[in-house]
């Protein structure tokens, strides 16, 4: 699977110090986008979890489109939700819904 897009603030980055977006990126590839001890379908439902966690929601929403991509379930994403609530509490809870954009996968 080639990478996917650089997410908009390492594409700015890259044009200021492409040499340090590059290794990001490289890093990025290998600690999220390959498979390692876990899959990349889990790896992504953490990244989620981060993004909604820290109120990212367009992050969120990107990684939970690159989750599905990679076989995640709207059960699955679900649950992540749940285990965010019982860690995060409400405003993790409204990050992650609206992220999941769930009246399009309906």
């Amino acid at each position: 699977m080639s990478q996917p897009p650089l997410p908009p603030f390492l594409r700015t980055l890259s044009e200021h110090d492409p040499q340090f977006a590059e290794t990001v990126a490289n890093i990025r590839q290998q600690a999220v986008l390959t498979a390692g001890a876990l899959d990349v379908k889990t790896k992504l439902l953490i990244a989620f979890a981060l993004d909604a966690a820290h109120g990212i929601e367009d992050g969120a929403r990107t990684l939970a489109q690159r989750a599905r991509d990679n076989g995640a379930t709207e059960a699955e994403l679900l649950e992540v939700v749940r285990v965010l609530y019982s860690l995060g509490g409400m405003q993790n809870l409204s990050v992650a819904v609206r992220a999941l954009n769930l009246s399009a996968h309906s």
